[in-house]
C-alpha cells in the first residue's frame, strides 16, 4: 500500500440498530456524535426477526405494530433530550432475519459504518457477541463500531484523545488503515499502532517499521501527530485490551482479513474477544 494511496474515509451514511431499550444507549449516543460530526445522515434500524416469533406466528402483525410505536416514542425521546440537534435522521423499521435484511439495508442506503451494542433485549441489537454478531459480520461489508458492555457512551461531541489501532501485519488487516488516518485527521489523536507477536516473528520489526513510515508518510503536512509503535509478544485478546485499558485508549481499530478474524485462531475469535472485552468502543474494518 504506497502513501500515496493510503488517504483518509468520507462518512455520509451512518446506521445503528436498536431495539429502543437501555441497552441501546451507549451504541445510539456514539451513532448520533458520528453523524454529527462528519454532517451524516443517521439511519435508526429496529429488526423485527420472525424466528423469535416461530412458535406465535400470529402475533407477527402486534408485534410489527408495537415496534411501530416504539420508534415514534424513541425518536420523540431522541428529541426531547435534544440529542437530534444538528443530526438528520432516518427511521426503519424491518422485519425479516439478519441474513434477509441487513446487507441490503447497509447497500441501499450507501452506510458507511454500522454501529451495534453488545447487549439487546430484542432484534438486530442483542450482540452478546455469539451467533447473532457472527450473522451481522458475514453480511454486512462495511465498517463495524462495536460499542461493548465495559464501553462508555459518548457526548453530544465526540472526543477522542487517543485510538489504538491493532494489526496483525497482513496486508489485509491494512485496509483499516485509512480510517486510523482519519481518527487522526479528524481529532488530532495520539496514536498508538499495536502488533501482538504469537511466534516470535523476526520480520515483525521490520515491518513495523515500514507501517510507521507510511503512516508518517500520509501524515506529512499535518500538525506533529503522536504515534507510538508497539510489538508485544502473547495472546492478542488480553494484550490488545489490556493495553487499551491502561494507556486510556478511547477507540481501537481492528483490520481485518474478510474471511477470519485478528491474527490466527478461529473464525472471528480473537476480534469477538477484543470486542467484549475493550474498554472503549471496537471498529472493525474488513479488508
Amino acid at each position: 500500500m504506497p502513501v500515496q494511496q493510503i488517504s483518509s474515509v468520507a462518512i455520509h451514511n451512518v446506521a445503528v440498530a436498536t431495539d429502543f431499550g437501555e441497552c441501546s444507549e451507549h451504541p445510539v449516543e456514539h451513532a448520533l456524535a458520528i453523524a454529527r460530526h462528519f454532517g451524516a445522515t443517521l439511519h435508526l434500524l429496529h429488526l423485527v426477526r420472525p424466528s423469535k416469533f416461530s412458535f406465535v406466528p400470529e402475533m407477527m402483525p402486534a408485534v410489527e405494530e408495537a415496534a411501530g410505536r416504539d420508534s415514534d416514542q424513541y425518536e420523540a425521546r431522541l428529541t426531547g433530550r435534544h440529542q437530534l440537534d444538528g443530526v438528520r435522521m432516518q427511521r426503519g423499521v424491518e422485519e425479516g432475519e439478519i441474513s434477509d435484511v441487513i446487507g441490503g439495508f447497509v447497500q441501499d442506503h450507501h452506510v458507511d459504518m454500522l454501529v451495534v451494542g453488545t447487549h439487546g433485549r430484542s432484534g438486530i441489537p442483542r450482540l452478546v457477541l455469539g451467533s447473532v454478531a457472527q450473522q451481522i459480520f458475514h453480511y454486512v461489508r462495511c465498517p463495524v463500531l462495536v460499542v461493548g458492555p465495559r464501553a462508555p457512551g459518548a457526548g453530544h461531541e465526540l472526543q477522542l484523545k487517543k485510538v489504538l489501532f491493532a494489526t496483525d501485519l497482513s496486508s489485509e488487516s491494512l485496509a483499516a488503515v485509512p480510517w486510523v488516518l482519519t481518527a487522526v485527521r479528524e481529532w488530532h489523536t495520539e496514536l498508538d499502532v499495536l502488533h501482538v507477536c504469537t511466534t516470535g516473528n523476526p520480520e515483525h520489526p521490520r515491518r513495523m517499521n515500514e507501517l510507521r513510515t507510511r503512516i508518517d508518510g500520509a501524515l506529512e503536512g499535518m500538525e506533529p501527530a503522536v504515534v507510538r509503535m508497539h510489538l508485544l509478544r502473547g495472546k492478542p485478546m488480553p494484550c490488545v485490551t489490556d493495553f487499551a485499558c491502561h494507556n486510556h485508549e478511547d477507540a481501537i481499530i481492528l483490520g481485518l482479513k474478510p474471511h477470519r478474524g485478528l491474527y490466527e485462531g478461529p473464525f472471528w475469535s480473537h476480534a469477538y474477544e477484543i470486542m467484549r472485552h475493550a474498554p472503549c468502543p471496537v471498529l472493525s474494518v474488513r479488508s
